[in-house]
């Protein structure tokens, strides 16, 4: 993608689906330590954590993208409320 935008001499964008659940992942942030523990697992704080990943991926490569002089940005965003599967097997109320 570096080469095409220097070559082209135009601008690309870059861009993670993200949520604003990344808020919410385990307290201590992404577990790498624990990755595949199943003891303590969430799997809504698990999701958190992922969207947590996206996000921090998004700002490292951002900031990789602009020290190399590229015209490239790469960007995270969250797309709102929008209907999925994500709490079939969740009960809201407890």
């Amino acid at each position: 993608m570096k080469q095409t935008a220097i070559k082209q001499k135009k601008e690309g964008r870059i861009v993670n689906v993200a949520s604003r659940r990344h808020k919410l992942s385990y307290s201590e942030g992404i577990r790498f330590d624990k990755i595949n523990d199943e003891s303590g697992y969430n799997s809504l704080s698990a999701y958190g954590q992922s969207k947590l990943a996206n996000v921090l991926h998004a700002n490292e490569l951002a900031r990789y993208l602009k020290e190399e002089g590229t015209m490239i940005t790469a960007n995270s965003l969250n797309p709102g409320a929008i209907a999925t599967n994500l709490f079939r097997y969740h009960s809201l109320i407890d």
